[in-house]
């Protein structure tokens, strides 16, 4: 029966390599260890108490004014949770519909250079009890703001006519939804971000089109300590650019773990957390497997969660 659930967790990338992928990921989905509300609105509020998650990351250290992002996210499942009885059996008599209600919401931002890109999620899911797991459908609106700065670079000729010097930004409006099934052992789900298509008026050429994620994973509790997550998501962005990541996560004393992962733009990550108190410490370094990495130190990024109340020890 392992092998079975082995092979089921490694399902999705069978489908997705004979797949042409792309050289470089969208960071915004990278961290779904701590964000997973970007990754999926659905996931918002799957977790039975309010948290607080905060990461920085700065790609490429070595290299003068190198990608550096800001991830801020916070989560609460609304309610007291009182169909649940003491024996964590589910109780059909008085359910309340705000005890299902998880909201979200989340900050960003994304500095390359002269781009940024920074932004706001503000996000809605609702749990549904189905067997013996749940099911949960989530919608988040987003305000993103994109801006080339060509004010931090200093010209050698003042009147060079290829830079305005100037900064030059737009604000979009838009839409995620997604859907997510979560179980003691297995998850997954599905997500739709940028619903409405829109003009890039910082490069009239191109468009903000939708991006479709698809991620799952299975969590073997029956090997005892330390327990093994094998989970997998792939990423299909405005229509064209396809990429995927996958992770092996080892838990130890149920707090604690060690993760390995490999993304589809050739590079390997490997990540450390641990659980002091109410707070959970990460560390993530990753390192690219092309020629382009004798020119940098690596990708490194630190994470800090925080649990604010636990409600349940778990959800199940």
């Amino acid at each position: 029966m392992g092998w079975r659930k082995i092979i089921f967790s490694f399902l999705i990338l069978v489908i997705i390599s004979p797949l042409q992928v792309a050289s470089q990921d969208d960071v915004m989905y990278r961290y779904h260890f701590l964000h997973p509300g970007l990754l999926n609105p659905a996931i918002t509020g799957s977790e039975y108490f309010p948290q607080v998650n905060l990461t920085y990351q700065k790609q490429w250290v070595g290299i003068p004014q190198s990608p550096q992002v800001m991830l801020a996210s916070a989560s609460i499942r609304i309610g007291n949770f009182d169909y649940y009885n003491p024996r964590k059996l589910i109780n059909t008599t008085h359910l309340k519909s705000r005890e299902r209600i998880g909201l979200g919401l989340s900050l960003f931002s994304d500095r390359n250079g002269p781009y940024l890109q920074r932004g706001i999620h503000m996000a809605y899911a609702y749990h549904l009890v189905v067997g013996r797991g749940r099911l949960s459908l989530g919608l988040s609106g987003s305000t993103e703001q994109k801006m080339v700065d060509e004010t931090i670079f200093h010209t050698t000729y003042p009147n060079d006519p290829l830079l305005t010097l100037t900064r030059e930004s737009f604000m979009i409006y838009n839409a995620n939804v997604g859907a997510y099934y979560y179980s003691p052992g297995f998850f997954g789900g599905v997500a739709a971000h940028h619903l409405i298509p829109q003009k890039n008026k910082l490069q009239p050429s191109s468009g903000i089109k939708p991006d479709f994620i698809i991620h799952g994973g299975y969590l073997f509790r029956s090997l005892g300590n330390p327990r093994l997550e094998i989970s997998a998501n792939a990423r299909l962005l405005d229509y064209e650019t396809l990429e995927y990541d996958l992770h092996i996560r080892s838990y130890i004393q149920d707090y604690h773990w060690l993760a390995i992962s490999f993304r589809s733009y050739n590079a390997l990550a490997m990540h450390l957390g641990i659980k002091i108190s109410v707070f959970h410490l990460a560390y993530t370094f990753e390192a690219n497997l092309s020629n382009v990495v004798r020119y940098h130190m690596g990708t490194h990024a630190i994470h800090l969660g925080m649990n604010l109340g636990m409600r349940r020890t778990e959800g199940f």
